[in-house]
């Protein structure tokens, strides 16, 4: 599904999840001829060991990465821009300024119009908008159309169904160093006395390649809900902002907490609306997906492709019958 709604599940916050062509519309483009990116290929990135990589370098990688699919991804946003377009849904120039202040931000904007043209980057904000108004207004006439209505049975269900959701513990936001010997964990803890980044040294030491790759990250985790003890207790009695010392078990452990989070009893009453909306999306979620999939079925044959590394054939035309 290209849009969609979701509960965020720890927070119960509701959210529209962004499709993943957002990111796809920045190098994408490169190929049609019709949206033109006026980008300087030799465009810096970084520096590493007096070896320049280039704004190429990086278009290549994704692009192979992406490849086909990651190409009708990207013209499936077109054909709904499009569509937006013919509706008069183009952006005010208030609704511009919003959404490069409060989503893609000021200092990431800024960082586009340095490696693509000033054309290309508006063109990219104007995607997101309609793209997002389409949504909307399709949201508006299944709505109506269908008659569609979730009844106070349907949340508290839900609700019910879903209890976890919305009776949350007391929890921590942390990162862990884990490391095989004891000589190893005083070596880190060394460092961390002498004021080193905690998940800097994660990122070097820790045994296991996910927590490196993450910089010791764990994220949030609930009392109760799957800590080893030992841990767990060293966690929750530990400050914000403070590491433990040497923790032993199977591994040799030194915990950081970001944040202390209370826990948390929402009632039905609190949350009653924030469920309704969601359960709301996932009925007009299906309608909008069908209706999307006719609109693509129709109007991806319509493109032309030049460039000859994304010439799909019939893989174009084989992807809208997914």
């Amino acid at each position: 599904m290209l849009y969609g709604k979701t509960i965020k599940k720890g927070e119960i916050t509701l959210m529209k999840t962004r499709t993943i062509a957002t990111i796809l519309i920045s190098i994408c483009a490169l190929l049609l001829g019709s949206y033109p990116i006026k980008a300087e290929s030799s465009n810096p990135l970084a520096v590493y060991n007096g070896e320049t990589i280039t704004l190429e370098d990086f278009d290549i990688f994704f692009m192979k990465m992406l490849g086909a699919q990651g190409l009708v991804t990207f013209l499936q946003q077109i054909v709904v821009y499009k569509e937006a377009a013919k509706l008069g849904l183009s952006p005010t120039q208030e609704e511009r300024q919003d959404f490069i202040k409060d989503e893609m931000t000021q200092e990431i904007y800024d960082g586009f119009k340095e490696l693509y043209s000033a054309a290309a980057v508006e063109r990219f904000v104007d995607y997101n908008i309609m793209n997002r108004k389409y949504r909307r207004l399709l949201e508006d006439k299944f709505i109506k159309e269908k008659n569609l209505k979730v009844s106070d049975d349907d949340v508290k269900k839900y609700y019910l169904k879903n209890i976890d959701q919305f009776q949350l513990p007391e929890r921590v936001q942390m990162s862990i160093i884990s490391v095989d010997t004891e000589e190893r964990a005083k070596e880190v803890l060394g460092r961390l006395e002498k004021g080193e980044d905690f998940n800097q040294l994660a990122s070097i030491y820790n045994d296991d390649e996910e927590l490196r790759a993450r910089g010791g990250y764990v994220g949030i985790i609930g009392k109760g809900r799957g800590l080893p003890a030992p841990l767990e207790l060293v966690a929750f009695s530990l400050e914000e902002g403070k590491y433990s010392q040497i923790i032993r078990g199977s591994l040799f452990h030194i915990v950081f907490v970001h944040k202390k989070l209370p826990a948390e009893n929402h009632t039905l009453e609190e949350v009653k609306e924030d469920i309704r909306e969601y359960l709301l999306g996932e009925l007009v979620n299906e309608h909008i997906a069908e209706y999307l999939n006719e609109l693509y079925k129709r109007e991806l044959p319509r493109f032309e492709i030049k460039a000859k590394l994304f010439k799909v054939g019939e893989e174009v035309e084989s992807n809208q019958q997914s």
